[in-house]
């Protein structure tokens, strides 16, 4: 099923439509996303591999234009997040394991890691973020510490101590702060000369404990391309380790740090909002996802009380990422048989495969 609600502005983005078959991959992927000339579609995930997709001219046959390339290697475990240089060919990527590693991702056959730190961090690194100048990135996760290091050769650059499990990262667009979201719904804006925290703002409705358990957190932070908003997203009053809440975005008025709007799609059974953009007409696009064929895409203008659209045919998103062309967009969606991959066919294991949809972005 699939609600919409028509807007007067012709900006408001239509339902998306497919763009040929999905890409099947054997695997779990967690991130897909363009890279910033438009030439590549890549994507990391539980093989420890960096996967490539060239970007050519559509035909019949291939109406994305897409050709898988050789995948990257040199990570231990799950390859958590990957970000890409604003103006050089590279991808910066992290693991499960503490690693982090920069690559060229243009080239037709597979090369080593221009840098990469084996123990950047101790243990899972669970966030990154590039600056908008592409002179530096930072790093964070269960260890609670968020680093920033140079994009030119890994140096370390800084360190601060947040002092819990950090799950989201973004630059803020003034170039002169970063900003942490945590475990427990807390974000925290840092300055660059000081290393200390500026402000808090307050996403605690994406946190519960439940039954002793820590649930929930911050899971992606991303601004308007105005720099005016922050969109955080997670799951309001999460319950367990089992997916069980209610996807949730919310937006801030980045300047006075007041909340504009929660937006919380469907039931507490459709798990996390686990990625999130804003679109140039001023919509928050969302994906979320839970249980086998749990969790919609929708997109929701924050200052209206109903979301735009609602695709429950959509489930299972676990990245979003929009083409520079402002007019493509690629959904990672997550194609598990069933909630923890336990079962057993024919004497195989049968772990989580992905799906990659691309669709194209209409105005009315």
């Amino acid at each position: 099923m699939t609600d919409t609600k028509q807007a007067s502005d012709s900006a408001v983005p239509l339902t998306p439509q497919p763009i040929g078959q999905p890409i099947e991959y054997e695997r779990l992927l967690w991130q897909v996303r363009f890279s910033p000339d438009g030439e590549w579609l890549i994507g990391v995930g539980q093989d420890a591999k960096i996967v490539r997709w060239k970007m050519g001219a559509a035909t019949d046959e291939n109406p994305a234009g897409l050709t898988a390339a050789d995948s990257l290697t040199g990570h231990n475990g799950w390859i958590s997040g990957l970000v890409f240089h604003p103006t050089h060919r590279h991808v910066l990527s992290v693991d499960s394991w503490g690693q982090l590693a920069c690559y060229s991702f243009a080239d037709d056959a597979a090369s080593e890691p221009l840098w990469k730190h084996e123990a950047a961090h101790d243990g899972w690194i669970r966030a990154i973020a590039m600056s908008s100048e592409g002179t530096r990135i930072a790093t964070a996760g269960n260890d609670g510490i968020v680093r920033l290091w140079s994009t030119t050769d890994g140096a370390q650059v800084a360190e601060w101590a947040h002092g819990s499990k950090v799950m989201s990262l973004t630059f803020a667009p003034d170039g002169k702060s970063l900003v942490s979201g945590d475990l427990f719904g807390m974000i925290r804006q840092w300055n660059f000369e000081g290393g200390q925290p500026i402000r808090e703002l307050s996403a605690v409705p994406l946190y519960q404990k439940h039954n002793n358990q820590e649930c929930g957190g911050v899971r992606r932070l991303v601004f308007s391309s105005e720099g005016d908003r922050l969109a955080a997203t997670g799951q309001k009053e999460p319950q367990g380790g089992f997916a069980v809440g209610t996807p949730c975005v919310i937006v801030f008025d980045w300047v006075t740090g007041n909340v504009v709007r929660e937006m919380a799609v469907g039931d507490d059974k459709d798990g996390f909002a686990y990625d999130a953009f804003f679109h140039p007409s001023g919509c928050v696009i969302a994906c979320s996802s839970a249980f086998p064929g749990k969790g919609p895409l929708w997109m929701w203008r924050p200052e209206e009380d109903e979301a735009l659209l609602i695709d429950k045919k959509l489930t299972n998103g676990l990245s979003l990422s929009l083409h520079p062309d402002g007019q493509r967009l690629a959904l990672l969606t997550c194609q598990s048989p069933n909630g923890n991959g336990r079962g057993l066919k024919d004497g195989e294991y049968l772990g989580g495969r992905s799906r990659i949809i691309l669709m194209r972005l209409g105005t009315a």
